[in-house]
């Protein structure tokens, strides 16, 4: 294993997931560096590559053209459209040698992340928090302090890039929130976060909570975590329905998912007036409701409760653990679903002494209350 891995352990967010997902994928991946054959297309994460590099480039010069509380969204439309060709050249080659159909796929594409960025813009407007950092890369020391883990016996170096990281600055204090932009249907589950999955957010907001005051010369304190979609799915709709049954249901799309601290003042910030539409909150009876919600102590309970996770990662990776052990959900939900690694696996359930990791799904309440549990017994 230390052959594998050397005598440091590097994991990024991503890897720790693939971890917590399968050991014996995460062997194949990363230990044996199996490569699966891929057909030559414009696959899924070649998509998220793409709307990243036009969303990212699009904020900056949104920012930098004094915010987007001032950029119209013709101006917008300006910026997105130039980057877009600028990936197209710089990437596609000008689309030479590629198909008639991957011409029209991509220009459909082209026309979705117009209107992500439109709607990243009016999610900004309705709030105080400004875009501060963009792909904050927390393996470069020249950016931010790495997050080093230490147990005594294995040291753990954690590396990752957050999409975006937006900041309030109130009674001198700077609250910041971490933002994943996200092309496909994932969202943000405390339920995840207690069986080892969906830290990265989480990791990167704890780390710029310790090491952040340096980069940002200012006191700073965590806000929350959000995914922001970043292409607009297709509504499944009957042919029939009225304009605002579909309004109503293009309304629940733009509801962000994650975690926000739990204050009256920081919840205004995130987005202002009654009518909330992109804070990742519900409200029932115009109050929010506690399952994306976390006190400051709760806060505090997240980042030891993914500390000792990492950890515990880290020493069964040192012990050599790669079993097959997929988590599993049910049918549409589990690790062997769309893993690249089935074909060398075989895995079935219930042969051979293998079995999946039942994950069932967990109220947020349940997993506070584990967590609370698991600290209390240190």
């Amino acid at each position: 294993m230390r052959a594998l891995y050397g005598q440091r352990l590097y994991l990024s967010a991503s890897k720790a997931e693939r971890f917590s997902a399968c050991r014996y994928a995460y062997f194949l991946q990363y230990g044996l560096k199996a490569k699966p054959r891929r057909p030559a297309a414009f696959s899924p994460p070649e998509i998220g590559t793409f709307f990243h590099y036009v969303l990212q480039h699009t904020a900056q010069d949104a920012t930098a053209a004094g915010g987007f509380a001032v950029v119209t969204d013709e101006e917008l439309g300006r910026f997105t459209d130039h980057w877009t060709q600028r990936y197209i050249h710089d990437e596609l080659n000008d689309f030479q040698e590629k198909s008639a159909r991957f011409t029209y796929l991509f220009r459909r594409l082209c026309r979705q992340v117009r209107q992500g960025v439109t709607d990243m813009a009016h999610e900004l407007r309705a709030g105080d928090f400004v875009p501060l950092d963009f792909e904050l890369n927390f393996a470069d020391p020249e950016q931010i302090a790495p997050i080093t883990l230490s147990d005594g016996e294995v040291t753990l170096n954690m590396s990752g890039v957050a999409d975006r990281v937006d900041g309030w600055l109130h009674d001198d204090k700077l609250y910041l929130r971490v933002v994943d932009y996200k092309t496909g249907r994932k969202e943000f589950s405390m339920s995840d976060v207690w069986y080892g999955m969906g830290l990265q957010m989480l990791l990167y907001l704890f780390a710029l909570e310790a090491n952040g005051g340096g980069r940002y010369d200012c006191e700073v304190l965590p806000a929350g975590v959000m995914y922001v979609p970043a292409r607009s799915r297709i509504l499944s709709m009957p042919r029939d329905a009225d304009e605002e049954s579909v309004s109503a249901e293009r309304a629940k799309e733009q509801r962000r998912s994650g975690l926000v601290r739990e204050d009256a003042a920081l919840i205004e910030a995130w987005e202002r007036g009654d009518d909330k539409r992109y804070i990742p909150i519900k409200f029932r009876g115009g109050k929010p409701a506690a399952d994306s919600l976390a006190s400051a102590e709760r806060l505090g309970l997240l980042d030891r409760h993914i500390k000792k996770t990492l950890a515990g990662m880290a020493k069964q990776l040192r012990q050599g653990s790669i079993a097959a052990d997929p988590f599993y959900r049910g049918q549409q939900e589990n690790a062997c679903l769309n893993c690249d690694y089935f074909d060398a696996c075989h895995f079935s359930d219930g042969e051979n002494g293998e079995s999946c990791r039942y994950t069932p799904k967990l109220s947020a309440e349940k997993v506070w209350a584990l967590m609370e549990e698991g600290d209390a017994n240190g």
